[in-house]
């Protein structure tokens, strides 16, 4: 009769138990996922093609290749030479106020609103419509306004209308952004307001242009064609370059007011120049990191999980790790890792999930090819390698076999 010793058959479960803690890769739909790096295989190859049952192609070609940096669709590609306008002028919404000056009728002159419906109320005379005009367009409809009541006579009169604060505005925005929806642009705190009342005329209200619109609906996504930004404004429909907002270029830029709608078209490819901080994309993304492991040090201990909220937009997969403590520590023992990334793709609303070894990115000469970005609310999570997973393995069957040892162990008497 064969005996067994204690840390024989510690050795023996643990051996067994390690056998079976390796990682089964994650599955997703075969569907093209958000952006290629998701998709390329630890050696570089690239199964996008493979995955997707009609390839989609620009005109000029194909897709950029996953990894490939500052990659943007050329202008003339999507937008077909559609010729964009530039409307600068400055147009009157609900709530803004103007200051109505007629020289020798103090009755007359003062500040007005325009009211939630759009109009302006005139004393002796009837409402003005007010919204979408431009200065010098309310400035004539109010002097007609006034001598078609027969308060003044044309020969003899003489206006002067000029604005003094426009107001919060409500919009809607559309398409390859992160959080499209309705919002309201042009916030003005209460001592902004106090302080412009006291201004004499004139304001400058730089959060009612496109620019803030994306940047409150969450920033432009990848996948964003910003050749051909579209706002619609009643019947009529403006087109707009706004890709020189991240390569420089001039963009075309208009005022926005009540009730416009802005529209961002979704392009075939993934463009990697658009994942930065800009005008129009997030400054920065929340993500949420997990690191059960040693590597974390003292500071993350067994139980590391924590939510980062100020990773900078375009961080990458492998910097999001080392942000999480995931890299680094022995060689021989936490070398051989696993990090899986959990995302929520834009286009598609479902779950992704992929897995990577950690020690493979590091050393691949190809590594972009297999590093995708990290966006808004990802999460990633890091897997102990299997020397670390024979360790926790042991300990537990040793806590199991020999407790009154492992109370000692932890400084019981």
């Amino acid at each position: 009769m064969c005996v067994w010793s204690s840390t024989s058959v510690i050795i023996a479960t643990t051996v067994l138990l390690s056998a079976c803690s390796g990682l089964q890769l994650p599955q997703n739909k075969p569907q093209p996922l958000f952006d290629k790096e998701k998709m390329a295989s630890l050696d570089g190859r690239s199964v996008w093609a493979s995955r997707q049952a009609v390839p989609v192609v620009a005109s000029n070609g194909v897709c950029a290749p996953a990894g490939t940096s500052d990659f943007m669709l050329p202008a003339e590609t999507w937008a077909r030479h559609v010729p964009a306008r530039r409307e600068l002028t400055m147009r009157y919404s609900p709530g803004d106020r103007v200051n109505l000056l007629v020289p020798g009728s103090p009755e007359f002159s003062g500040d007005y609103a325009v009211n939630a419906d759009g109009r302006i109320i005139l004393p002796f005379a009837s409402e003005v419509e007010a919204i979408g005009l431009t200065n010098s367009e309310l400035s004539k409809r109010i002097e007609a306004a006034l001598i078609k009541s027969n308060v003044f006579k044309a020969e003899k009169f003489l206006i002067s209308v000029r604005p003094v604060m426009y107001a919060p505005i409500n919009i809607t925005v559309a398409g390859a952004v992160f959080n499209p929806g309705r919002m309201t642009v042009n916030h003005i705190a209460p001592a902004d307001k106090v302080e412009r009342s006291f201004t004499k005329f004139g304001d400058s209200p730089m959060d009612r242009f496109i620019a803030t619109a994306l940047r409150t609906a969450g920033g432009i996504r990848p996948d964003a064609d910003l050749s051909r930004v579209t706002v619609r404004r009643g019947k009529q429909t403006f087109v707009l370059n706004w890709q020189g907002a991240l390569t420089g270029a001039p963009v075309d830029d208009m005022p926005l007011i009540e009730g416009d709608h802005i529209q961002v078209p979704e392009a075939p490819c993934f463009q990697s120049a658009l994942v930065r901080p800009s005008q129009i994309t997030p400054p920065g993304v929340r993500v949420f990191m997990s690191n059960l492991s040693q590597p974390g040090g003292s500071g993350a201990g067994y139980n590391s999980a924590r939510d980062v909220g100020a990773v900078p937009y375009g961080t990458r997969l492998l910097a999001g790790l080392v942000s999480a403590s995931c890299v680094g520590g022995s060689r021989a023992s936490n070398a051989a890792r696993y990090a899986v990334l959990i995302s929520r793709n834009p286009k598609t609303l479902e779950t992704e999930v992929i897995q990577r070894s950690i020690e493979d990115m590091v050393l691949s000469p190809d590594r972009d090819t297999v590093n995708p970005y990290l966006m808004p609310d990802d999460a990633i999570a890091c897997y102990d390698s299997a020397v670390t997973d024979v360790r926790e393995v042991a300990s537990t069957i040793q806590s199991l076999l020999l407790p009154g040892a492992t109370w000692k162990a932890a400084g019981g008497k």
